[in-house]
């Protein structure tokens, strides 16, 4: 069976969550495998970039070019090294805002 590919979009306190987390229960009581992840998240590029932009002070008074660059790579890596994989594998690939 070929992979899926969905993602959930939406602001903060929305919901976005607790849907993935229904739709996940739902789709692996029918025998689905399924990757769940969220942007910046799943790889350690990613976590590096979430905390720079989050927490780290050398990400203070980034511009945002440079903000929209380190996204950019953060979702490159996520989609070379976990969605595309688990898309071939024929997994259901669920994401909070991608």
């Amino acid at each position: 069976m070929p992979g899926l590919f969905i993602t959930f979009e939406g602001g903060e306190g929305c919901g976005k969550s607790t849907q993935i987390a229904r739709l996940a229960t739902r789709l692996r009581a029918e025998g689905r495998t399924i990757y769940q992840t969220r942007e910046p998240r799943g790889t350690p590029l990613d976590e590096a970039v979430r905390d720079l932009l989050q927490h780290n002070q050398a990400g203070r008074g980034m511009s945002s070019e440079s903000e929209l660059l380190l996204f950019a790579a953060a979702r490159a890596q996520i989609v070379r090294e976990r969605i595309l994989p688990a898309l071939e594998n024929g997994e259901v690939v669920l994401c909070d805002r991608f």
